[in-house]
């Protein structure tokens, strides 16, 4: 997309008013505490955690709403149907993976992505601006007018997924569901296509307004969060005191060694270019899930296909049980992978993409072949049997994590907060995060170009300058991503050409 192009459908994509997109006050010396007081910086992330949780207990009436409508559905033999983009995708994932972990086999929940299945492993780009992609994918996986629709974005204005939500109003009898975590009022009144699906009466609206997020619009963490819990609590019929239950078991955490230890190792790692790979048997679709989203939140190398050139991903995922590729997707995902065989994609997103993937036991082998002569890790995270998470370091044990008890849904989603705090925290060490802003965004799509020019100008400020028009900053950021690949801050290289040209 050039500069014209975007500015010309710049309003669709004017998110900077949505509170998801703000700065959270606690964390606007994140990176600086990360490198200097680790623990105090984890304590922070802990207690915005907290604070995001807290939001389910009043939205406990919505999702109860949910919880019942979902049972009625699943007893007359139909289906549950979820859609997400991004961070809302994946977690859509997770909660189908932890359904055909109990029953296995099962079709009655269905769970697709912008980008299908591929999508998990590597970000497809622009495919969450069209909302039609969002209805074809529904009506491909066999949606019926019987079936249930529960559309989940983090901001609330998702093409992809509002495309979804119109079409299971067209195609089904049902109501569908929409689940957001910006306030209604604010979205009905600013982003025209998200007022149009809310005020639809064909909609019910489950709201979880979080606020900021602890990085600027990195949805990926509190938002996305509280919205796992939420779906994931009304389709595994849980109650408010199971929910109450995890709640207080994370607000009585304390700093752990364990996952200090495995915060600095990681990122001595990256700073000495080497590499690492997680292996894991319990938790594979999280740490698939945090180690795939740290490449458009951080500009990194995406994760490549076995025979894949070019360059190659700081990090990777093993799952040491499997013994090829079929069988690591097996237990990623609780089934076979679903590609997206569009004869427009030509074979891009398609199940022989997506096969080119391999997180067996074999990777391990190819990852240290690949990567010669960079030294290789191995950060291993499995579950023990007294109900802890034990973190090893090159066959070196770092100590253990405490897990939740009760439903397997809350044993999942703790992983994802260790997780979310460990790359945050580790990408801010080595120097990918400034304050709480995500200086190494790579402006892929109108959303993410909207936001990386919104920082640009934040940072201008900073500097003591009067941002220039919006768009001179746009123009800035799109040559800049020209001129520069992965793993550059094309949001500092913004600033420092606007600089020059601001003070010459």
């Amino acid at each position: 997309m050039d500069s014209a192009e975007f500015l010309s459908q710049a309003k669709a994509f004017d998110l900077g008013h949505l509170p998801t997109e703000g700065f959270h006050p606690r964390t606007r010396v994140l990176s600086q505490l990360a490198k200097t007081n680790l623990g105090h910086a984890i304590h922070i992330l802990r207690d915005v955690d907290s604070e995001a949780l807290g939001v389910l207990r009043k939205s406990w009436p919505e999702i109860h709403k949910l919880r019942s409508e979902i049972k009625d559905v699943l007893n007359q033999g139909y289906r549950i149907f979820l859609s997400g983009c991004g961070a809302t995708g994946r977690l859509a994932l997770v909660l189908e993976q932890l359904w055909l972990k109990r029953f296995p086999g099962s079709d009655q929940v269905r769970a697709f992505m912008a980008g299908g299945d591929y999508a998990l492993v590597k970000s497809v780009e622009n495919f969450e601006d069209f909302p039609e992609f969002g209805e074809r994918q529904l009506l491909d996986l066999g949606f019926t007018e019987d079936d249930l629709l529960i559309a989940i974005t983090e901001g609330g204005e998702t093409p992809f997924v509002i495309g979804s939500a119109w079409a299971a109003l067209k195609h089904g009898k049902k109501n569908c569901w929409f689940c957001y975590c910006n306030p209604r009022e604010v979205l009905t009144r600013t982003v025209v296509r998200s007022e149009e699906i809310l005020n639809n009466p064909r909609v019910n609206s489950l709201e979880l307004f979080v606020g900021p997020m602890a990085l600027s619009g990195s949805t990926r963490l509190q938002a996305a969060t509280v919205q796992m819990l939420a779906v994931g609590c009304a389709l595994f019929d849980l109650t408010l005191d199971d929910l109450e239950g995890f709640i207080h078991w994370h607000y009585l955490l304390r700093e752990s060694s364990a996952l200090l230890r495995w915060i600095e190792r990681e990122a001595v790692a990256y700073e000495s270019e080497d590499t690492v790979l997680y292996a894991s048997d319990s938790f594979p679709i999280t740490v698939l899930t945090d180690t795939t989203e740290r490449s458009p939140t951080f500009s990194l190398t995406a994760f490549e296909t076995s025979h894949e050139p070019g360059p190659t991903s700081l990090c990777y995922l093993t799952i040491p049980a499997a013994a090829d590729a079929a069988q690591a997707w097996k237990m990623i995902l609780g089934r076979q992978p679903r590609g997206l065989a569009w004869e427009s994609l030509g074979g891009r997103l398609d199940g022989k993409a997506i096969a080119g993937f391999d997180f067996s036991r074999e990777s391990q082998g190819q990852r240290i072949l690949r990567t010669a002569p960079k030294k290789q890790h191995i950060l291993t995270i499995e579950k023990t049997d007294r109900h802890e998470l034990s973190i090893a370091w090159d066959g070196e044990h770092l100590g253990l994590l405490p897990l939740p008890f009760g439903h397997p849904l809350f044993m999942e989603v703790a992983m994802k907060l260790y997780l979310n705090q460990a790359s945050l925290l580790i990408m801010s060490r080595i120097g990918r995060v400034k304050g709480n802003v995500m200086t190494h965004v790579r402006p892929s799509n109108g959303k993410l170009i909207d936001r990386a020019a919104r920082y640009t100008a934040y940072l201008l400020e900073e500097r003591g300058f009067v941002p220039p028009s919006f768009e001179m900053i746009v123009a800035t950021l799109l040559e800049s991503l020209k001129n520069f690949g992965p793993g550059q801050p094309v949001v500092m290289h913004s600033v420092q050409l606007l600089e020059a040209k601001l003070n010459p």
